[in-house]
């Protein structure tokens, strides 16, 4: 299975803050979003759907992508990360997502998402498409 990553942030105050959520299904612990690939699907259609799936957002602001090569425990492997931008004012709505695998969500800096995030290639995958 394939899967896409978005490390998604909103402006507030003129700072950067980073979504996280709280996992709970078949682990636990704070990620960034991600989504399995549906047969015929781009990973930027992936990544739409996902971002209105798991946090009910209908639109966002690819900045930048970048493929990666992360394999993950369930034998998966997230192969591109995107960087997307949200309007602060968007509403946040995870209760929406039929899998529940998320039971709440932080905006936080990046600092805080470096010590709160659970896999630490995550980290280093967020760290590259900040920097830039």
């Amino acid at each position: 299975m394939k899967k896409v990553l978005a490390i998604i942030y909103k402006i507030e105050k003129k700072q950067r803050r980073f979504l996280i959520l709280h996992r709970k299904l078949r682990w636990t612990g704070w990620e960034c979003m991600k989504e399995t690939m549906e047969e015929n699907e781009s990973e930027e259609e992936t990544l739409r759907r996902g971002i209105n799936e798991e946090i009910g957002v209908e639109r966002g602001d690819i900045k930048k992508h970048i493929p990666i090569n992360i394999k993950l425990t369930d034998g998966s492997a997230i192969e591109k990360a995107f960087l997307v931008k949200i309007d602060a004012k968007e509403k946040i709505d995870i209760i929406k997502n039929k899998s529940k695998e998320h039971d709440a969500y932080k905006w936080v800096s990046q600092k805080e998402a470096q010590k709160l995030l659970a896999y630490k290639n995550i980290v280093k995958v967020m760290n590259k498409l900040v920097r830039g």
